[in-house]
């Protein structure tokens, strides 16, 4: 069996229903309505760091105090102190406030968080994040921490994760397809799980997490794929997520389709 028919094995082996209960894009799946998902999916995006058991309260409390339509919050914000008391780590409700008036800014102005444009990941994180920027003005520490940008190195998983969300179409029930590019054009997120097993299994050689080892991962991935390269990434991310991965070898690790290529000791 070659890598590409292991990571194929990995995939059809993956419960995505089952693992999209714990993914922060089961957020934007509370909604039917595509401004909503969009809106939704974006602020659960940019939550996303740390563990899922933490963050995943803080933004559906988030989500309940906007109201059933995140959206058409959005599209009426005015700061009215509802935030105030909210903290996730370094992100406090003033940053959510801001957030929230810089999304309403860009909607008056494209319409939708899509429409901003841009071909491939890179272009597109570049020009939503340089147009939430522009329309907070000056900022807060918290805001500015969300405004990664792949011009600047980092590899900008939440950014990467939420356009997949967008681009990827609606296939295992995970993503949703909101915006017209293709999957092709899509750079994979590189998170701690991710970064790990693809080094373990050879899809590169960098040490640290950046643009370049994202655009690295997807360069690999799409020999086996080359029409939608990050297919793989929520199977071979929920591996670690999951806590199947425990980045050593040890005997359950045999039931893994990727063992034969791990280098983990």
């Amino acid at each position: 069996m070659s890598l590409g028919d292991a990571l194929e094995t990995l995939y059809s082996q993956t419960d995505f229903a089952a693992r999209k209960a714990r993914d922060p894009v089961r957020v934007a799946h509370r909604y039917t309505r595509a401004g909503d998902q969009e809106v939704a999916g974006l602020i659960s995006a940019l939550f996303a760091y740390g563990r899922v058991d933490l963050f995943g309260p803080v933004v559906d409390d988030l989500l309940d105090r906007l109201g059933p339509s995140p959206r058409d919050a959005v599209d009426a914000w005015e700061d009215d102190g509802r935030f105030e008391d909210l903290v996730y780590r370094w992100n406090r409700g003033p940053d959510v406030a801001l957030l929230l008036s810089a999304m309403r800014r860009v909607l008056e102005d494209h319409g939708s968080l899509g429409a901003v444009g841009g071909k491939g990941s890179a272009q597109r994180i570049e020009r939503l994040v340089m147009a939430l920027d522009e329309a907070a003005g000056e900022g807060t520490r918290g805001f500015r921490s969300w405004m990664n940008r792949p011009s600047k190195g980092s590899a900008c998983k939440r950014w990467a994760m939420y356009v997949r969300w967008m681009v990827r179409p609606d296939i295992e029930g995970v993503d949703l397809g909101l915006w017209d590019a293709s999957p092709a054009e899509l750079v994979i997120p590189v998170d701690v799980h991710v970064m790990r097993i693809a080094g373990f299994i050879g899809l590169t050689t960098r040490k640290t997490a950046g643009w370049k080892t994202a655009e690295d991962i997807t360069r690999s991935l799409r020999r086996f794929d080359p029409v939608d390269p990050v297919r793989f990434d929520f199977a071979i991310a929920h591996l670690g997520i999951s806590g199947l991965c425990k980045g050593h070898k040890r005997p359950e690790c045999s039931a893994c389709p990727l063992e034969p290529y791990c280098s983990a000791n």
